[in-house]
């Protein structure tokens, strides 16, 4: 199982912290994270990886519906942090450029 937790980081940014499994089960975890992240108002919202252990296409939904959110609202969503078991899927969704896994 997964988890998802968004952190305030004041008037520079949110952190999304995505841990464990990302998939289908945590759906409703991940559409409260984003409507809270909207809540915040945000210039720029950042998205760590680094505890996934994977990211199915739950995850990679949320990660898309959150740059869509970013680009309706005005703020700027980027990952950090990017672990080694979610980069693949990453990869694939064309979140990051193969050159930058090296």
């Amino acid at each position: 199982m997964g988890a998802v937790q968004v952190v305030d980081r004041g008037s520079l940014e949110i952190v999304v912290f995505l841990t464990g499994d990302i998939d289908e089960a945590m759906q409703p975890e991940l559409d409260a994270a984003l409507e809270e992240v909207s809540v915040h108002e945000p210039p720029r919202v950042v998205v760590d990886t680094h505890e996934a252990t994977s990211l199915g296409p739950a995850g990679i939904g949320f990660l898309n519906a959150l740059r869509a959110r970013g680009q309706a609202e005005g703020y700027f969503v980027d990952l950090a942090a990017i672990g080694p078991a979610v980069r693949p899927a990453l990869e694939r969704a064309g979140w990051i450029h193969p050159v930058l896994l090296d």
